[in-house]
């Protein structure tokens, strides 16, 4: 009968596999399909450990398609002797993004999509110290997007947009305090990561605000391979600096002129859809989304958002395969140490106010399979939820914290 293995060491024994260092690679198209905007099929490759530690992430747009993407990061570079680490990177993306309507009880369909111009450009500094159960981090980024159409929910769209650039400035430091016993794939201990994020608007009608972000994750080991992590997460939002918030002021500067439109009522509705999300984000500030990749991956990204978010995850691992084996698929290789299956359920909340921040909460569980491979963490998630069921591929473990630990 297979026992239980409880650890009373603390911090657990730091552990490290030396394929983590091995070169990896992964080349991939990602389709991309909004009904009713369009597709495009851009194409991402990703090297790890192409030098050291250093990961290199890139995506193009080769073929003919509605959007387009361009992307390109270096991450992990070591400046000083593995202790000072540098990330930078930029993105060009022409494709559609949707934003909800606030709070918990938004509707699966209460949305509006708009399709963008976006770029952004960052640079990152991480320092790591003692195998790295200590870490700090330093970013620096800009951003602007200028808005090309609108598109409600069903499809009709809008052109006459006022007021359609928007850029920004986020400044981030953060930490993290590991005291698990492996960086890449804990098993057991104690891992704690805290992020202060300012965002500044290059527009004054817009509002300044900070976000402080607290995520804990407990690791318990069971079964030799198995292990059982609780997580625990908390946004809180602030305004730094006041932008609009009358509402016919900021109407006259963003609405949609839907008296040029054919679709009269069709363009006020979503004008106010539009006009209701930004004037709260204005008034209220915004914490981190619940919905996506990360957290409450039953829902789409950004599904859940208000000035303060919570969330709690239970997920069951289980290390099937631990056997290191060397991998040449010409499109995916490198070293893998580990296959693993996961069992999770999640809660979360978002609220403007934060006495009210847990009475009403959405759920999500699922489940996952992961491939570690010379470092990086294939993962494939299925999560349902009131909105139907979510896949997610992507490359980390989900419950992370910004790119602390990464």
């Amino acid at each position: 009968m297979p026992s239980m293995v409880l650890s009373y060491d603390f911090p657990p024994e730091r552990s490290l596999s030396v394929a983590e260092t091995e070169i990896g690679w992964l080349v991939a198209p990602l389709p991309i399909v909004v009904e009713g905007i369009g597709s495009g099929i851009p194409v991402a490759a990703t090297v790890s450990n192409v030098y050291k530690s250093s990961d290199l992430l890139m995506a193009k747009t080769f073929f003919e398609g509605d959007f387009e993407v361009s992307l390109f990061s270096l991450s992990k570079y070591p400046v000083l002797d593995e202790k000072l680490l540098l990330s930078f990177g930029f993105t060009d993306f022409y494709m559609a993004f949707r934003s909800y309507d606030r709070g918990i009880d938004s509707g699966k369909e209460d949305y509006y999509q708009t399709l963008e111009k976006f770029n952004s450009n960052f640079v990152t500094f991480q320092s790591q110290y003692y195998k790295k159960r200590l870490e700090l981090l330093l970013s620096y980024s800009t951003g602007g997007t200028e808005l090309e159409k609108i598109y409600d929910v069903d499809g009709n769209d809008f052109s006459n947009i006022q007021s359609p650039e928007r850029n920004w400035v986020d400044n981030v430091i953060g930490t993290q305090i590991d005291l698990t016993d492996n960086h890449l794939d804990p098993s057991e201990g104690l891992r704690i990561e805290i992020l202060h994020t300012d965002t500044n608007y290059g527009l004054n009608d817009l509002s300044d605000y900070a976000v402080n972000d607290l995520n804990i994750t407990a690791y318990f080991p069971f079964f030799e391979a198995h292990k059982l992590l609780f997580n625990a997460f908390q946004s809180r939002s602030n305004i730094t600096e006041n932008g609009l918030v009358d509402e016919n002021a900021f109407r006259n500067k963003f609405g949609l002129g839907c008296d040029l439109e054919k679709e009269v009522v069709a363009c006020q509705n979503v004008e106010a859809r539009r006009i209701n999300y930004w004037l709260k984000r204005n008034r209220s500030s915004k914490a981190t989304a619940l919905g996506g990749l990360n957290r409450m991956r039953a829902y789409s990204l950004g599904r859940f958002y208000a000035a303060n978010s919570s969330n709690y995850v239970l997920e069951y691992r289980l290390n099937y395969s631990e056997k290191i084996t060397p991998m040449n698929w010409i499109v995916l290789g490198g070293v893998r140490t580990v296959l693993q299956a996961s069992f999770f359920y999640e809660i979360g909340s978002v609220s403007d106010h934060i006495s009210q921040l847990h009475e009403k909460m959405k759920s999500s569980f699922g489940v996952g399979f992961r491939a570690i491979i010379s470092g990086l963490i294939y993962r494939i998630d299925i999560a349902k939820g009131e909105d139907g069921i979510a896949p997610t591929i992507f490359i980390n473990y989900p419950l992370s914290l910004g790119t602390l630990g990464s």
